[in-house]
């Protein structure tokens, strides 16, 4: 579709519907303008040489300098931004790309003026009050930079000091905006704008200094840039002289030296000496037990020990990288564990997501293929990825992992986002120089020596060498996709860590900075209640939380607060709730099952009640603007568990106008998921009156989701092309373009004829097939097309309708065998969603599958892995809507994958879903491959695909012969190709990349102020420390006074120092610091630099804390072994006392002690232990046969590594509901049960963290009701003092040893030893081993052995024998069976047809089917074989016998007697054709025509060859000819006749053995000697080779020789019969294309074929003319025949839209139109006698109903040709369907009309029925003549059947009532008295003809046609139902005027 007048560019589909919409496609520029990112037409798949690469860049480049069709803003629309926009509203209005700020900022109005200069320095000003730094703010600077806006600044500041002096008093004003401004540039922009700053601000001084006096704002502003400036400076000259080592420090003490450079100048990302490990490192413990100097002592200490635990693994790993090379491997025992390494590594293809552009990557499975995908903790969603394609020396690049897709991991796909350090990642940089601060001091300090102009003037800066900075040297941000890349993969969550430490950098002030640095421990009460500032004592009403009438009005700071039972608390917790109240900082520990969660919901629960004493900030505290802000409650916990545990605590007591906010992880817990940030968001954007501020991002939003969108059209496709081509084989034609041309026709000789209406099932292999047998793959490809024609045509044509592909029914079909509907539509749905994954493709579900056994999945809901624990943290619940994009969003995602399942089937030759099917068993059993060969193909498949080797040009240059090459060598070219042909679609403009990239990023910044909005109005924002820290500077702008820390010992310090916002005044650390600590990355920063310490544990012991002492959850004897070894005062509630013993079991808390060795697990450090995974499983079973539920029982495992033994092992369904974790990711929470797997077992006498007391104390405080453990307990009391402690005790007890006593429920004295798994077999019931014996209620004795369940629920499983009938048999079925009638088998005669049939003996033999085959007659005359009872419901469409009928063609018909309608239209003839074309190729087509040969011509010439098909006329060649010798010489074209003769004087040229040429004078030499090659050359072909003087001539095309004279009559001798065709070699046959001696007799016959190539393709210009003249017909026909052939009609149509349509093509789509014509005639007409005819006449309806369809497939069926027996055949049936209604109408009216003289014409009516539809033979002139005379005696004798209505009153009413006509005035009737209905309005709108006499009916106009009539007789009308024109004209007046002539 071209653009007018452009230049024919191409308009991509989706902007084609926008054209009108001025702006929305940034390419556009109307009438003469074209799309400079569109992709171009059908030449843009062939391969762009360099120079097209160029071309395409430069106009990218022109792009840039062509003006926008954004207006530039006006001085008037500044103005009003400037004094009604908030500073942040004018942000989001200039940082749109359509504000006009850069049109204006660009002149393209003109040079600014100083009017419109000041307006933009006020706005500008203004904007700069904006307390927010986003990326919008960023392009306006960046925007005013580039444009040199501070030149127009400094011309405007000048022009001041010539103004009149009465005109200087807003002189002021326009210096401090430009100040501000100034000051602007260097917090956002210092290097790039630290220059022109500079350069301001010399004139700024000399302006002020000329100006005199200026107010005070002034020279703050001024004082405030220049120290910024200055800062910058000395920031500059300290980083060289670090360098230079000028500033080393000499102290003793790291924590009394100066660190050697400014922490906040450090980059958050890895630089490359810190990979290389060149950078200095300088890094300090963790202070824990005095306090810091000052806050900047602090942070640098939290800031380098974070940043290291993030980097060391990298450094390490990359290291080692580099020192050993090749010789790594990808996983398992190896050098490397500090990271995961990935080999062979390459960038796929860009792909747009809402976050910016993402991209796919493909990495090598090789040494991965054990790895669960589903569990691993690999390339986890956030996990830090680094790349590099030179071994990590120069080239490096960070990404991370943005969409995990476990079925994509296992065939080594994975989408990740390259991150940059944003202080470091400015995207627009066209003018802004980036060189050092000698710069700036060369432009201060530089002579004016005449050699550079003045300020003003265009200073060329010759390019200077700066000294390379090795610590802050900036990576190489250039990927290159053709490059192969190795990765690695450390675990660190890289968002936590780079939002923390930009925040540690950017915090100045942290709020309590007396207890956190200082550590000092004098404690005062929070600032809000403080009387000071709250002007009184603050009061709470505690009545929330007591009953007592002393909770009313309680002084918070006084001491008589309500006691600890009125608050329904013990004294501990009251003491914390008093303590976390009047505390600024309040420290409670909580050890396990003491209630800290609670208490921290009564803390809660207080605040809510009393926030009016901390709700809202005064405003002598923020100032007047922000007096009625709300100051949320910030609540901080760890895990997803604890903050959804808390919330749904605090959800109990909130009331309805107190709001919620929840930032975390994926909440599962239901009664929270309504809090979610994400829900709320939604809800709130539903609500359209939300004010002003809302309006301005919403419409922000929309205006950034418009330009996303523009660019993102051709990037998806792009995308959709590549992904699409990742999951299959490509098929040849797709590849022409990129394969070199000797090597594509290669797979050419055996090409059968390929086009779109070549619909014939060759059985010559296609390109397809050759290319799959090429690579070794060896089997057939499937033609879906022909599959899908194997089912009945409604059905597929039902299936079609419905929006299925004949590919997709190809498929079902070909997988299911023949099936029922039901069947097929299930299996396409099934292809279609892949059973609930996405297009992986073909590979998605089998892959996982494979990955995984049976029932893993199933599993995973129970078997918590620390992935999915990992997982579930880090997504959060508003990341949600960029990995799923809402529901509009899916609906985008939907439509791309099936746009590349679309893709995929036209570019595939084969799927791995294709493979799978072909590998089915047939139902002949002809072979099937072994599900372990299937899964090995596949694999080996994706492995080889996957491969990133290719063949170089190079290489590939020197393949002669593609056959030749080794298996390997044919996969390496196989890629080469495709990786060629992607590259097509790898294009993506820098333009396009940037702005898209910048669009997401002012998306999400606005979203984050959307979100910030939100935030604000909340009562309680509560968020996991991932959300703190994604979030943080939205949190940080938070007015929270109040911030409380769920799990606080378990966070990091940086994390809560970096989530409190600035104005957090009171903190409540809630937590316990010896169960859990943080868990840092780098164990040595934990041991030796106290990382893992929190600030919970380090300010435990310097500030004033509560420690809980109540623990109401473990039984006393396990609460026994925590104290007092950990917790010395830990006391048992009443609750946990006296609670039952565990059922089955003696013991509710033992120990198992083993000594069976561990096992390293494949993938990773972790260990597991199959014993104690065995035993666990084996207990857990048994306890579940106790009666307890599933659900009481946990296992737990201290070693990740643990849950794959437990996931082997655990997998009967009624072990579902068993919980199986991680001792880390159970914290906080209990069960009844808990069996703990502690895994060490080893001959090195290691036991890891088993050692550690804190995961010693969440392990065993777990269980509430009993505790069984398993473990090498002799190994770790050796190695541990605190494990040796609880053995001595266990020891005491008698709850430690080698087997665990099972005690049986129903005989207390039977023990059973277990130790090991298999001992469980003693107890296969539960109980022991004794027999129940217990009788039954059926008589039986329970011959289960001993179980503790009873019988209620036992099914006896003996046999019943009850006697079921008089007979005596007895019941065969089981006892807990229902017994049913009697089943044995009885010999009964049939009473209908007398058969002997074995049946059960209930039956009677009356209802059942005789399953007796017999041979029964069908009304078609043959005779089938079919079951008894089948006989009565034979049809014709049972009939298979083979037709046989002799076609004109002379081959018998294939087809059967219900494919050829019982002889009537037979199959087309599909034999081949095999005859020699006239182009010297073999006919591939069906015997009824030969179409034009396919194949590739193969005539040439000297100077060219034909690029046709074969089938084309060729152009002919218009060179000067070549022919001549120095005797003669042709002056004639090429094509045309030579006017020299031939030449017979001997060559006189030498060969290269020396010898004398035996050719002819002007003829190529032949390449044999006489001499050298006697035998050859003397060979007798003609006769005379022999003798001397032969001379030879050589043909060029098969390069064998002979004598002139022989070869001059064999060429001059005609063909038999005149016959046209190519002259061929005497010998081989091969046709002559190429010979200058015969040239004259090639170019006659070529011009001889050409003249049969043109008689047989047709004019191609006129061929054109007929489709649109068809297409024409189609439309403006009268017969919509799509209304009855909807699918028939959109295949015609969709091949008419091919312009390249041959003509015979044509005719044959034009046949089928016609034909289908006709059939909606009679459709009509049926449609018409279904309402009319009575019941029996209905059923001859149907008949024809049914042949109508059979004609319509017979129409539809696969041709190249339409054959005159076809015509006649279809005209015949055609006539004999048409007589057939006209029977069925005369037999309505007869019968309608009381049969009058039935005696005469009943006889007739038979006779004619007969003819018409009981005879099967074809309908030929005699049947016709027959036919028409019954018609004429008929007639004769009732004559008035031939017109009236004929039909009964009550017929009359029926049809009227069945019309539901709501008034009168709907029915007329033709000249002829035909009747027949208008319906809508009733008017007449259209004409038609009469389906009864083809009379013309209706009209146009609403004006009925003069030959019609009102039907008065249906309805009793007068006139119609709607006449605007005759007013309800009387009948008698309108007849008058009619007859006047009026109408």
């Amino acid at each position: 579709m071209a653009e007018p007048g452009g230049g024919g560019r191409y308009i991509p589909p989706h902007l084609r519907g926008n054209r009108g919409r001025r702006g929305f496609n940034p390419g556009y520029r109307g009438r003469g303008g074209y799309n400079a990112n569109a992709p171009r037409g059908r030449g843009g798949n062939r391969r762009r040489n360099e120079d097209d690469l160029l071309m395409g860049e430069q106009r990218e480049e022109n792009y840039d300098n062509r003006r926008s069709q954004t207006r530039p803003i006006g001085y008037k629309k500044l103005e009003e931004i400037e004094e009604k926009e908030t500073p942040q509203d004018i942000v989001l209005i200039l940082g749109t790309g359509k504000s006009g700020l850069e049109e204006t900022l660009r002149g393209d109005r003109g040079p600014l003026n100083g009017g419109l200069t000041q307006m933009l320095l006020r706005v500008f000003g203004k904007m700069c009050d904006s307390d927010e730094s986003t990326q919008s703010l960023t392009h306006i600077l960046q925007l005013i930079l580039k444009h040199d806006f501070h030149q127009k600044i400094i011309d405007f500041l000048f022009g001041l000091l010539t103004e009149h002096i009465n005109r200087r008093s807003r002189a002021p004003l326009h210096l401090n905006n430009a100040l501000k401004l100034m000051n602007s540039l260097l917090t956002v922009l210092p290097n790039d704008s630290h220059k022109k700053v500079s350069m301001t601000m010399i004139i700024i001084d000399s302006v002020i200094d000329g100006l005199g006096s200026v107010n005070e704002d002034v020279y703050n502003n001024r004082m405030l840039v220049k120290d910024r400036l200055n800062n910058f400076q000395q920031r500059q000259q300290d980083a060289i002289e670090r360098a230079a080592g000028s500033r080393e420090s000499r102290f003793d003490d790291l924590h009394s030296q100066a660190p050697p450079d400014n922490f906040r100048e450090i980059p958050v990302f890895p630089q490359l000496s810190d990979i290389h490990g060149t950078a200095q490192l300088f890094i300090r413990t963790n202070l824990i037990d005095k306090a810091y100097q000052n806050i900047d002592h602090y942070l640098d200490v939290q800031f380098r020990l974070l940043r290291e635990d993030f980097i060391r693994p990298l450094r390490e790993g990359i290291g080692e990288i580099m020192h050993y090379g090749d010789r790594l491997r990808p996983r398992g025992p190896g050098p490397i564990q500090s990271v995961k390494v990935y080999k062979d590594v390459k960038i796929e293809f860009m792909k747009p997501d809402q976050r910016g552009i993402l991209h796919r990557i493909h990495f090598s499975l090789e040494g991965l293929q054990r790895i669960r995908w589903r569990n691993t903790k690999r390339l986890l969603y956030g996990n830090l990825l680094c790349l590099s394609s030179d071994h990590f020396k120069e080239n490096v690049h960070f990404a991370v992992v943005a969409d995990r897709k476990p079925e994509d991991l296992a065939e080594g796909y994975l989408t990740l986002e390259f991150v940059y350090d944003e202080e470091e990642e400015e995207p627009i940089r066209p003018d802004v120089d980036d060189d050092g601060d000698e710069d700036l001091l060369e432009f201060l300090d530089s002579d004016d020596d005449g050699d550079e102009p003045e300020i003003g003037g265009a200073r060329q800066r010759q390019p200077r060498q700066q000294p390379e900075q090795p610590q802050h040297r900036r990576f190489n941000k250039g990927l290159d996709m053709r490059k192969v890349y190795t990765m690695v993969e450390t675990e660190a969550y890289f968002e936590a860590y780079r939002h923390v430490l930009a925040g540690l950098k950017e915090t100045e002030e942290i709020p309590l900075e007396r207890y956190i640095v200082r550590c000092e421990n004098n404690m005062y009460a929070p600032e809000y209640i403080r009387p000071s500032v709250a002007g009184r004592d603050a009061t709470y009403d505690f009545s929330s939380v007591t009953e007592s009438a002393s909770g009313k009005d309680v002084a918070v700071l006084g001491y008589e607060w309500p006691l600890s039972a009125e608050l329904g608390l013990d004294i501990s917790q009251a003491e914390a709730l008093k303590l976390a109240l009047t505390n600024e900082l309040a420290i409670i520990q909580g050890p396990p099952g003491t209630g800290k969660t609670y208490v921290g919901l009564v803390i809660m629960k207080l605040l809510l009640a009393n926030k009016t004493s901390w709700h809202m900030q005064p405003r002598f505290l923020l100032g007047a603007q922000n007096e009625n802000k709300r100051c949320p409650i910030l609540i901080v916990c760890y895990t997803n568990h604890a903050l959804d545990q808390f919330l749904e605590g605090i959800s109990k007591f909130a009331t309805e106008d107190q709001t919620i906010i929840r930032v975390g992880g994926r909440c599962k817990n239901e009664a929270t998921k309504g809090f979610s940030l994400f829900d709320v968001r939604r809800k709130l954007r539903q609500n359209r009156d939300r004010g002003k501020d809302s309006a301005a991002i919403r419409k922000a939003i929309w205006e950034i989701h418009d330009g996303l969108r523009s660019i993102e059209g051709q990037l998806q496709h792009n995308c959709n092309q590549l992904e699409a081509s990742l999951h299959c084989i490509q098929r040849l034609q797709q590849l022409e373009d990129v394969i070199p041309r000797q090597l594509y026709s290669q797979f050419q000789p055996r090409m059968p004829l390929w086009t779109q209406y070549n619909w014939n099932n060759t059985q010559t292999e296609s390109p397809d097939e050759m290319l799959l047998t090429w690579l070794g793959l060896q089997t057939a490809v499937i033609d879906h097309e022909q599959e899908a024609s194997k089912i009945p045509d409604m059905t597929r044509a039902f299936l079609l309708s419905s929006g299925y592909t004949l590919v997709e029914i190809g498929r079902a079909v070909h997988a299911t065998a023949l099936p029922d509907f039901m069947t097929l539509l299930n299996w396409i749905e099934r292809y279609r969603t892949g059973s609930g994954q996405s297009l992986g493709g073909a590979a998605a579900a089998t892959t996982q599958n494979e990955g995984t056994q049976d029932g893993d999945q199933e599993r995973d809901d129970d078997i918590a892995g620390e992935a999915d624990y990992l997982q579930d943290q880090r997504v959060l619940d508003t990341d949600e809507l960029s990995l799923n994009a809402g529901a509009r969003q899916a609906k985008t995602a939907q439509d791309n994958k099936r746009d590349v399942e679309r893709l995929m089937t036209q570019m595939s030759a084969m799927t791995f879903r294709d493979m799978g099917e072909q590998e089915k068993m047939q139902d002949d059993g002809v072979w099937e491959q072994q599900s372990r060969e299937k899964k090995r193909k596949k694999k080996r498949i994706r492995r080889v695909l996957g491969k990133t080797s290719t063949m170089t040009d190079h290489e590939e240059s020197r393949v002669d012969n593609i056959y030749d090459l080794s298996q390997e060598q044919r996969w390496s070219l196989y890629r080469t190709w495709v990786s060629r042909w992607r590259d097509k679609f790898r294009v993506g403009t820098d333009h396009q990349i940037e702005k898209y990239n910048r669009l997401s990023k002012q998306l999400q910044e606005l979203r984050k102020r959307e979100d910030a909005e939100i935030l604000q109005s909340a009562d309680v924002v509560a968020v996991t420390t991932t959300g703190a820290a994604k979030y943080r500077e939205l949190i940080y702008k938070l007015n929270c006074k109040i911030v409380v820390i769920e799990e606080a010992a378990e966070v990091l310090e940086a994390h809560i120092i970096t989530s409190m916002p600035k104005t957090t005044k009171h903190l409540i650390l809630i937590g316990d610091h010896q169960q859990l600590k943080p868990s840092p990355t780098v164990y040595e920063l934990a041991r030796k630099y106290n990382l893992d310490t929190s600030l919970f544990e380090r300010l435990i012991n310097k500030v004033p804390h509560v420690t809980l002492t109540l623990q109401h959850r473990m039984r006393p004897e396990i609460a026994d072994l925590l104290r007092p070894r950990i917790y010395k005062n830990l006391l048992d509630h009443s609750s946990v006392e006296g609670r039952a013993e565990i059922v089955g079991v003696e013991k509710t808390l033992y120990f198992i002690s083993h000594a069976v060795p561990e096992e390293s697990v494949a993938d990773g450090r972790s260990k597991k232990n199959q014993h104690e995974a065995d035993f666990l499983v084996a207990l857990c079973k048994y306890l579940i046969l106790q009666g307890y539920r599933p659900e009481q029982i946990t296992i737990l495992a201290m070693y990740t590594g643990q849950l794959f033994a437990f996931r082997n092992t655990l997998k009967e369904e009624s072990s579902r509901g068993v919980r199986v974790t991680a001792v880390d990711n159970f914290q906080g929470e209990e069960n009844d049960i808990i069996l703990l797997s502690l895994v060490r077992s080893n001959d090195e006498q290691k036991i890891g963290f088993l050692g550690v007391e804190n995961r010693i104390c969440v392990a065993l405080s777990r269980a509430k009701n009993a505790l069984y453990c398993i473990g090498n307990m002799e190994l770790l009391g050796t190695k541990s003092s605190m494990w040796r402690k609880i053995i001595g005790h266990l020891e005491e007890n008698d709850s430690i040893g080698e087997n665990l006593q099972l005690q049986c429920k129903h005989h207390p004295n039977k023990l059973t030893p277990v130790k090991s798994a298999t001992d469980f077999i003693k107890v296969p019931e539960g109980g022991c081993g004794q027999p129940c014996n217990t009788r039954l209620d059926c008589g039986h004795v329970c011959s289960r052995p001993c179980h503790p369940d009873d019988h209620s629920s036992y099914q006896c499983s003996k046999p019943c024998d009850k006697i079921l009938c008089s007979d005596g048999h007895r019941c065969k079925q089981k006892c807990y069976q229902q017994c049913g009638p009697c089943r044995e088998p009885l010999k009964k005669r049939m009473p209908i047809c007398g058969h002997v049939q074995k049946i059960p003996c209930h039956q009677d033999p009356a209802s059942f089917g005789c399953k007796e085959i017999i041979s029964v007659l069908v009304d078609c005359g043959h005779t089938i074989k079919v079951q008894c009872h089948q006989s009565s419901i034979v049809t014709l469409g049972m009939c298979k016998e083979k037709c046989g009928y002799l076609l004109e063609c002379g081959h018998p018909c294939r087809g059967n007697c219900y494919e050829c309608f019982q002889g009537r239209l037979h199959v087309p003839c599909l034999r081949k054709c095999n005859r020699t074309l006239v182009c010297g190729h073999e006919c591939k087509s069906s015997c009824e025509s030969c179409p034009p040969c396919e194949q590739k011509c193969k005539t040439r010439c000297e100077h060219s060859k034909c690029n046709h098909k074969c089938g084309k006329p060729c152009t002919l060649c218009r060179e000067k000819c070549k022919w001549e010798c120095p005797h003669f010489r042709c002056t004639q074209l090429c094509s045309e006749p030579c006017n020299r003769p031939r030449c017979n004087k001997p060559c006189q040229k030498k060969l290269n053995c020396k010898h004398q040429c035996i050719g002819l004078c002007g003829e190529p030499c032949p390449r044999f000697c006489r001499i050298c090659h006697k035998d050859t050359v003397t060979e007798i072909f003609f006769g005379d080779e022999d003798e001397d003087d032969a001379r030879f001539v050589q043909l060029d095309d098969c390069r064998h020789i002979f004598t002139y004279e022989g070869l001059d009559k064999w060429m001059e001798q005609k063909e038999e019969g005149n016959a046209i065709k190519m002259k061929a070699c005497p010998k081989c046959k091969t046709p002559i294309w190429r010979s200058r001696r015969y040239g004259n007799i090639i170019n006659k016959l070529l011009m001889s074929v050409n003249e049969v190539k043109n008689r047989i393709s047709g004019d191609t210009i006129q061929a054109k003319r007929d489709r649109r003249q068809l297409l024409k017909m189609i439309e403006q026909s009268d017969i919509k025949v799509e209304k009855y052939y909807t699918v028939e009609m959109q295949s015609i149509l969709d091949a008419l839209k091919d312009e390249n349509t041959l003509p015979y093509q044509l005719k044959l789509l034009e046949e089928q139109y016609r034909r289908l014509s006709k059939l909606s005639e009679m459709r009509k007409v049926v449609a018409k006698l279904l309402l009319l005819a009575p019941g029996s006449t209905s059923k001859l309806v149907d008949v024809v109903s049914r042949d109508l369809r059979i004609m319509r497939t017979w129409v539809m069926r696969r041709r190249e040709f339409s054959t005159p027996q076809e015509n006649e055949a279809f005209q015949r049936e055609y006539e004999r369907i048409n007589e057939a209604l006209k029977y069925i109408d005369v037999e309505r009216k007869y019968t309608s009309q009381g049969k009058p003289r039935a005696i005469e014409v009943d006889p007739l009516l038979t006779s004619l029925k007969k003819l018409l539809f009981n005879d099967y033979e074809p309908y030929v002139v005699e049947k016709k003549e027959e036919v028409k005379s019954l018609f004429k005696r008929i007639f004769d004798k009732v004559p008035e059947i031939i017109s009236g209505l004929g039909v009964s009153k009550q017929e009359k009413e029926m049809i009227c009532k069945a019309m539901g006509f709501a008034e009168k005035g709907h029915w007329y009737k033709c000249s002829k008295g035909h009747i027949y209905s208008i319906g809508d309005c009733g008017g007449a709108t259209e004409t038609s003809v009469c389906p009864e006499c083809k009379e013309q009916i209706g009209g146009t106009g609403h004006r009925l046609l003069s030959s019609n009539r009102i039907a008065s007789e249906m309805d009793g009308a007068t006139g119609p139902a709607y006449d605007p024109f005759n007013m309800q004209i009387p009948g008698d007046l309108l007849a008058n005027l009619r007859r006047q002539g009026f109408e």
